[in-house]
């Protein structure tokens, strides 16, 4: 079982590792979009001016891309954590609750 050290500090590592991800994955998709549709990404994708289908399509695919790069992040801080202490993170050991 993991000490309270351990557990705050994976929640620190985990979620700076997350949080890069996040952004780097935001910076991506708009850098993509700005390509693909030679324009700024909407900034509000509920405003009148960006269509339906627009916004969908930039909601579904900024979910999907910053989700991804958020799980690769962690994944790979933990892998990282596992070779470094010989265990794996707070909460991945085995018989710990799954998230739902």
């Amino acid at each position: 079982m993991a000490g309270p050290v351990s557990k705050v500090s994976w929640k620190i590592v985990g979620g700076a590792a997350a949080a890069a991800g996040g952004t780097a994955a935001t910076k991506s998709v708009n850098a993509a979009y700005r390509k693909v549709r030679g324009a700024e990404p909407p900034r509000n994708l509920a405003h009148p001016e960006t269509t339906f289908r627009e916004a969908m399509i930039f909601a579904l695919l900024s979910a999907a891309v910053v989700a991804l790069a958020r799980l690769a992040a962690e994944r790979a801080v933990a892998a990282g954590w596992a070779r470094v202490t010989g265990g794996l993170p707070p909460g991945m050991e085995k018989g710990a609750k799954e998230a739902v």
